[in-house]
């Protein structure tokens, strides 16, 4: 129990630290369905392979750019966000590990009553600046026949989304847990989710191909025995693991299970089956979407690693 009462200061000393050399660096945002991993480097550090560190970051930027400018050889990410990463440098990714899917945790909430053909004006859309954010903003524009001329999107990190909208000045927020539940503790209500859009928010783990040649072996023990004991215990109710995904996403227990519920996390096993019989399908389908939206003209694929399956 002890270190439960001290996780969130182990956290900021996670966040904040650097990996040894020659150790492969995974970074992530703060998006729940990463968080038993988080979860497992805190509370049970050494089961974590001895060459890999893991860090959680307060964005997809953040995760982004260090992937980018390689300080980081892996990073957690949603398939778009992943393929537009893929699609606009030479790093080569290739995916490890199909997370989980998004059944409504990804979502866009606004005031009570809202209505979006209310003024003339375009309304303020509150929401990070990555490929997710674009391209759930995108489908629910194109589901629901909304102009752009309707909208404005302004920058906030997802960690600032409370604080904005009880200042009132952003009318829409482009959101995921767990900060959706802070805005609907608040009052907001939710005008859209991935709920509407079946298979087309999934998250991964993914690596450079140079990297995973050379940490194959410490990935597959990372995404295989450590993963799955890490999500069991976390979502036994009953586990310190679960305690300490309230206390890492800063939301009560009730909060924790409607979470939980608005997602599907996969096991190793699970992982492995989606990438066998549903990857193809989803990545194709993500890609003409990102396409259709209007991010890229054209995406360069991702393809598995070698000997995933």
């Amino acid at each position: 129990m002890k270190k439960l009462v001290c996780l969130i200061g182990v956290m900021m000393v996670l966040v904040g630290c650097k990996p040894p050399p020659q150790t492969l660096s995974v970074v992530g945002n703060t998006w729940l369905g990463y968080q038993p991993y988080y979860v497992e480097q805190i509370l049970h550090p050494e089961a974590i392979p001895a060459n890999i560190h893991i860090t959680m970051l307060t964005s997809d930027v953040s995760v982004v750019r260090m992937v980018a400018n390689g300080a980081a050889q892996a990073a957690l990410l949603s398939l778009d966000n992943a393929l537009s990463l893929q699609t606009r440098t030479d790093l080569k990714l290739c995916i490890a590990q199909v997370i989980n899917s998004s059944h409504g945790a990804d979502a866009i909430y606004a005031p009570p009553g809202f209505d979006i053909n209310d003024r003339q004006q375009p309304w303020v859309v509150g929401m990070e600046d990555s490929a997710l954010a674009r391209y759930l903003l995108a489908r629910w524009m194109r589901l629901h026949d909304i102009p752009e001329r309707q909208v404005r999107r302004e920058i906030i990190l997802p960690n600032q989304h409370a604080i904005a909208y009880a200042a009132g000045a952003t009318d829409i927020f482009v959101t995921y847990a767990p900060f959706s539940q802070k805005l609907a503790s608040m009052g907001a209500e939710q005008i859209f989710s991935s709920r509407e859009i079946p298979g087309e928010i999934i998250d991964t783990l993914v690596v450079k191909q140079e990297s995973w040649q050379q940490h194959q072996a410490a990935l597959k023990r990372l995404t295989g025995p450590v993963w799955d004991k890490a999500l069991t215990a976390a979502l036994d109710p009953q586990h310190p693991y679960y305690q300490a995904l309230q206390t890492l996403s800063g939301i009560n227990a009730e909060e924790l299970r409607q979470s939980l519920a608005s997602l599907s996390l996969y096991n190793s096993a699970a992982s492995r089956t989606f990438l066998q019989q549903d990857y193809a399908r989803v990545q194709q389908q993500v890609s003409e979407q990102l396409v259709a939206s209007g991010i890229h003209q054209v995406i360069t694929p991702l393809p598995i690693c070698e000997g995933v399956l």
